[in-house]
């Protein structure tokens, strides 16, 4: 996998192995669409596989389709997980950037965090667009039933307003550019109260949470993809010294930045 094409994301190493493919998405998507991808049915002797996710705020929504049921389910990272994919399943998962789920279907992202939901199950004003969605997919074919989402995403962005997307500017170029929570505050002219009422509104999480998911990305790409050092990697994302990148990344990741390089090599090379 060539993942100097996703710097953005970074899929999960065995997603290669099972022929999980991304999807170009429309202008209209891209405020509140990270990515789509989709994977058929597997033919392989595995019959699930278990990959480890990170937070960024983001949420997903993924659609598992047998031939016997179309089911939708909510997911948000509040922290990082392992997640068990059935290779006999035909899955079709929208990422959804930081704040998208409460703009277009006004989820509100609470004690429910990390948690596998029936999108059916939420008390959303698009009920009954989500279950037509549904009755819909069950009887059309793969090709089909990507237009067929993605027509409904562009419905859903097409009605609603863009009161969000100036705050999901800001946190994608704070993001980027790794800016420390008070600069952040400074260069929009507010107080740090102010931007965390703000940041915990719109994406629920505060300024510090959100800083943290971006340096640890910005730090596991580097880990992947480049052969810097720990201690340049750790100056590079903000932190103070390999001490506290270590520490930092240990809490966020559930390993450290060795073992997490070492295991996202081995799995590259093999």
């Amino acid at each position: 996998m060539d993942y100097s094409l996703y710097k953005t994301i970074i899929p999960a190493a065995s997603f290669s192995n099972i022929g999980i493919q991304f999807v170009p998405i429309s202008n209209a998507l891209t405020p509140y669409v990270q990515c789509i991808w989709f994977v058929s049915e597997n033919a392989s002797k595995t019959r699930s596989i278990q990959e480890k996710f990170y937070p960024d705020a983001g949420s997903s929504i993924t659609f598992n389709i047998t031939p016997n049921t179309v089911k939708a389910f909510f997911f948000h990272h509040a922290k990082v997980c392992a997640k068990q994919w059935e290779l006999g399943t035909r899955y079709i998962s929208i990422r959804l950037k930081p704040g998208a789920a409460k703009a277009l279907l006004g989820i509100d992202i609470d004690e429910r965090n990390n948690l596998d939901i029936e999108l059916p199950l939420f008390n959303s004003p698009h009920f009954y667009s989500i279950s037509r969605l549904l009755d819909l997919l069950y009887s059309k074919k793969a090709f089909e039933q990507i237009v067929t989402i993605q027509d409904w995403l562009t419905q859903l962005c097409q009605r609603t307003d863009f009161a969000n997307q100036k705050w999901q500017g800001l946190l994608e170029s704070s993001a980027s550019s790794l800016t420390p929570p008070q600069q952040l505050a400074n260069d929009c002219g507010m107080s740090r109260r102010t931007l965390e009422r703000h940041l915990k509104k719109h994406f629920g999480f505060s300024p510090n949470q959100l800083h943290h998911f971006a340096q640890i990305r910005h730090a596991r790409y580097q880990l992947m993809s480049s052969s810097n050092t720990l201690s340049d990697i750790a100056l590079e994302c903000g932190f103070f010294d390999q001490a506290h990148f270590t520490n930092m990344f240990r809490e966020h990741a559930l390993e450290t930045p060795l073992q997490y390089r070492k295991r996202k090599l081995s799995q590259i090379s093999n």
